[in-house]
């Protein structure tokens, strides 16, 4: 784009490019969450918003209000009550760009602002990670960027800006963020804030835990998803310890797991083994249970219920960020003397085909130890994959004799069979397995593709865990960037909830307060108020003979609209005296203002005698006016 580089640019192409970059930080930040088909449609509407501006096209207002009204129903046509939250994202995003396409006024640039500012926010119901902070700079720079842009072009009416015009521009964007930031980091800490979340409707979001009911094949689907399911703040453990668990099964009907065991707590039941205590930040699973260190033993958590030994439930669907420290025991021993029948139940369908392959597996096998070792030793033949998984009606004897290939569900769910055949109590326990340690923040961050099913086998006495797809999982590795960013993020801004605040704030109530307490208290009151007192001395410094002048043209029965430019107002004073006087003040003025140059004393001093020679202009024709009455 030429305009770009010459020295001279032209005030309506950039602001068409500010408000085109507004818009598209903010959309960036719903992207992810909505369907493929809006996001196309977006982008077509921007990329023909470029060409009419750009060739000076003009689309009738008709055109306009149709697309307008079309895309407000669109993502509506077939959305639900319990999920309306994306179609209406949908809709504000697809009507953002369409009053891109309409004829550039500062009004119609303010209206989109306006959805930018509306956009952005709903971005914050997908996701509230660093990158918001970003974009939120980004977007508040640009938006500053804009309005020094339009209030420019309606004072002057002018269509070109310089460089100077901009070094200006930018000097002043800069005083503002500068005295920002202070002001917001003191808001954020103590502006009263609610434990409990303003919105919670309409949003079911995807799903990254485990329900009652797992059918062979969904897991696949979470474990292509990158996203962070929780963060888990604990000294590092060894790898082989890294198990987190949500919910256990033991009923198999060939194609689903289910849980039909009830709770229980017989007093043969025992745990041992090192205990971990640690802390959760959970991101919403829209799921009810919650993931914990295996093998979990304390929740610090109010409302929930303990279904079974090792599972914890909350009371309803988690669809918030929520926080909770637990205890567990990792390198543990499971101790029950007896275990139902529901651990030996097979499905109806079974063939002897499966049971006679069992047989020849563990035909070497001498006890119950060396049957799992022989099926392990087996299922070392099978190849892990996410892909063309087996389905249909027996996908175990699919996975077993055909394809031959799968992922944990299904090597868990053949083993924890093939055991039930040869009479050993088994049961499937899903969560997620590993995570990536941020020795720095010193939490581990487990993603949906952690997702994981493993085998549990009752053993003289001991349920023990067997892992069969064990080491076959690729795993990601963490950036050390991102995860700096990601830890001061999560640890100092999402963690500050209501409890911390309170804390903060009766920490600086109790006497006496640290030294350096108070040495960073009055910098921090210091440092706004020299900030304060440059800005308001700038102001009143650039502003007050302007002011003066405004003052003076009502007291001779002119005030100026809001809308209107110095140019275009003064232009229309009938008086032409007045008007000769007032066009001197306007056109020296502005060329101090606008041009980045300093109002010294020599400039105060003419403003000044030009002011003067208005007042009495003024007062000579008020003084006329009275004596022909």
């Amino acid at each position: 784009m030429r305009w770009l580089s010459t020295d001279s640019l032209k005030v309506d192409h950039l602001l068409f490019f500010t408000s085109f970059l507004i818009l598209i930080i903010t959309f960036l930040g719903i992207v992810s969450n909505i369907s493929i088909i809006f996001m196309v449609i977006f982008l077509a509407l921007i990329f023909l918003a470029f060409l009419v501006h750009f060739r000076g096209m003009k689309l009738n207002k008709w055109i306009i209000n149709l697309l307008s009204i079309i895309f407000v129903i669109l993502p509506f046509v077939n959305f639900s009550l319990e999920d309306i939250v994306i179609p209406s994202v949908e809709a504000l995003a697809l009507i953002s760009a369409v009053r891109f396409l309409s004829q550039k006024t500062p009004r119609e640039y303010f209206q989109i602002y306006l959805l930018a500012l509306l956009l952005f926010s709903a971005s914050t119901l997908f996701s509230f990670s660093w990158t918001f902070l970003l974009r939120f700079f980004l977007v508040f720079a640009l938006s500053l960027f804009s309005v020094f842009l339009i209030t420019y072009l309606k004072d002057t009416s002018q269509q070109y800006v310089d460089k100077f015009f901009l070094k200006s521009v930018f000097k002043y964007m800069l005083l503002i963020i500068a005295f920002c930031i202070p002001m917001s980091v003191i808001f954020f800490l103590f502006l009263p804030r609610t434990p409990y979340p303003l919105f919670s409707f309409g949003f079911t979001g995807s799903k990254t835990g485990f329900s009652s009911l797992v059918n062979l094949g969904d897991v696949s689907s979470i474990q292509e998803d990158r996203s962070v399911v929780m963060r888990v703040y604990i000294e590092s453990i060894p790898q082989e310890a890294l198990y987190w668990r949500i919910i256990s099964f033991d009923n198999f009907n060939g194609k689903n797991w289910t849980r039909k065991e009830k709770i229980s707590f017989p007093e043969y039941l025992t745990i041992s083994g090192k205990r971990k205590t640690y802390s959760v930040l959970l991101e919403p699973s829209y799921e009810n249970y919650l993931p914990l260190l295996d093998f979990p033993s304390k929740i610090y958590l109010q409302n929930v219920t303990l279904e079974y030994p090792a599972v914890y439930k909350t009371a309803t669907p988690i669809s918030q960020p929520l926080k909770y420290m637990a205890d567990s025991y990792i390198e543990y021993e499971y101790y029950e003397s007896a275990v139902s029948e529901n651990y030996l139940q097979l499905p109806p369908n079974i063939s002897d085909k499966t049971k006679k392959l069992v047989a020849e597996v563990t035909s070497k096998a001498k006890d119950d130890e060396e049957i799992i070792n022989s099926i392990m030793e087996f299922l070392k033949n099978y190849e892990y994959s996410l892909k063309e998984l087996p389905r249909g009606n027996n996908p175990i004897e699919d996975f077993i004799f055909n394809t031959k290939r799968g992922n944990c569900e299904y090597f868990a769910s053949t083993m924890a069979l093939m055991l039930r055949i040869k009479g050993i109590p088994a049961r499937v326990v899903g969560g997620f397995k590993g995570g990536s340690y941020n020795p720095l923040g010193g939490y581990y961050v487990i993603r949906a593709s952690d997702a994981h099913l493993w085998v549990e086998a009752w053993l003289n006495g001991f349920w023990k865990r067997y892992d069969p797809s064990s080491g076959r999982i690729v795993r990601y590795k963490e950036s050390f960037v991102f995860n700096f960013l990601d830890y001061f993020w999560n640890k100092f801004i999402i963690a500050y909830d209501f409890k911390t605040q309170l804390h903060l704030i009766s920490n600086l109530k109790s006497p006496p307060i640290p030294f350096k307490r108070k040495i960073l208290f009055y910098v921090l009151l210091c440092f706004i108020g020299i900030i304060s007192t440059i800005t308001f001395v700038i102001y009143q410094k650039n502003r007050t003979p302007l002011k003066k002048f405004l003052k003076l043209m009502e007291k001779a029965g002119y005030k100026r609209q809001q809308n209107k430019g110095l140019m275009e107002f003064v232009s229309e004073i009938s008086d032409e005296n007045l008007k000769n006087l007032a066009m001197n003040f306007i056109e020296i003025y502005m060329k101090i203002y606008f041009k980045d140059k300093d109002f010294d004393k020599i400039h105060i001093e003419k403003l000044n005698f030009l002011l003067r020679e208005l007042n009495a202009h003024i007062k000579s024709r008020r003084s006329k006016n009275k004596g022909d009455n």
